[in-house]
């Protein structure tokens, strides 16, 4: 099984089998979250009225530690579905705890 892994301060808290099927349904509802953001964003306060696959994604993470914080499993599903079917090679996901934000970073293969 290949897998998404998401790291919170160096530490593994989900692994997301990147083999996981998309039905139809699922891949319309990817391409809405897309037409959402496409309103824009906010990231750590700042709103970005066109964000870029980087800002998005960057969006999506942030939005999926605060799912398993609250251990949403919807919104945790959706998220990593998200990142692996825009993000084809991405492996890894870092979020660190960095003074007042977090800093996130993305490991492709």
């Amino acid at each position: 099984m290949e897998t998404l892994s998401i790291f919170i301060n160096e530490q593994v808290v989900y692994e997301y089998d990147r083999d996981t099927h998309m039905d139809e349904q699922k891949l319309v509802f990817l391409d809405n979250m897309d037409a959402d953001m496409e309103r824009g964003i906010k990231i750590q306060g700042e709103l970005i009225t066109s964000p870029d696959k980087q800002q998005r994604a960057k969006f999506v993470v942030m939005n999926l530690i605060k799912a398993l914080q609250q251990e949403n499993n919807a919104i945790i599903s959706a998220s990593c579905a998200y990142l692996v079917n825009r993000h084809p090679t991405l492996l890894e996901v870092h979020a660190n705890d960095h003074d007042d934000s977090v800093k996130i970073e993305f490991i492709d293969g």
